[in-house]
């Protein structure tokens, strides 16, 4: 195995909350301190949790998993444009992710969905063929995608 390329650090901080005196029973809530500063809290799916065990965070682990492919799609295919001398003045995107039921109870998100809204610089236009196929190369060369078993389709907006 080679050497990494850079290291991602996190911390994560949970306590059992509410729940401390209650025997069976856990908040799921926790707390995302993330390298460089960001503080987020985050919590389980709301749609999987009983009434009881649902918590207000911020965001839920699945939510920043969509995310997290979409960004890091975006990012690859920027690089890939700017490179072949495409300028590119937004790109706007509201993915979406599916859950799934692998088994009895093992859910998963089987797929992400990308709804890439691209505004070039007036002087710069990509044909719907060339941005389709950027896409394919920025799936293909996305650290992200490379490291996930999640589908990931990119749907013209």
């Amino acid at each position: 195995m080679s050497e990494p390329v850079s290291q991602h650090l996190a911390t994560i901080d949970w306590g059992r909350g509410k729940w401390l005196h209650v025997r069976g029973k856990y908040s799921r809530e926790h707390v995302w301190y993330l390298a460089g500063g960001a503080t987020l809290r985050v919590s389980d799916t709301w749609l999987l949790l009983p009434e009881g065990y649902r918590d207000r965070a911020q965001l839920d682990p699945e939510q920043a998993f969509v995310a997290t492919v979409a960004s890091a799609h975006m990012l690859s295919w920027l690089h890939l444009a700017f490179g072949m001398g495409v300028e590119v003045a937004s790109y706007h995107d509201e993915p979406h992710g599916i859950m799934s039921e692998r088994s009895e109870g093992v859910h998963w998100v089987s797929e992400v969905i990308l709804h890439p809204r691209i505004v070039y610089d007036e002087h710069s236009r990509a044909t719907a063929e060339a941005e389709a196929r950027l896409h394919e190369l920025a799936h293909e060369q996305c650290f992200i995608a490379n490291s996930i078993k999640t589908k990931v389709t990119v749907q013209r907006a």
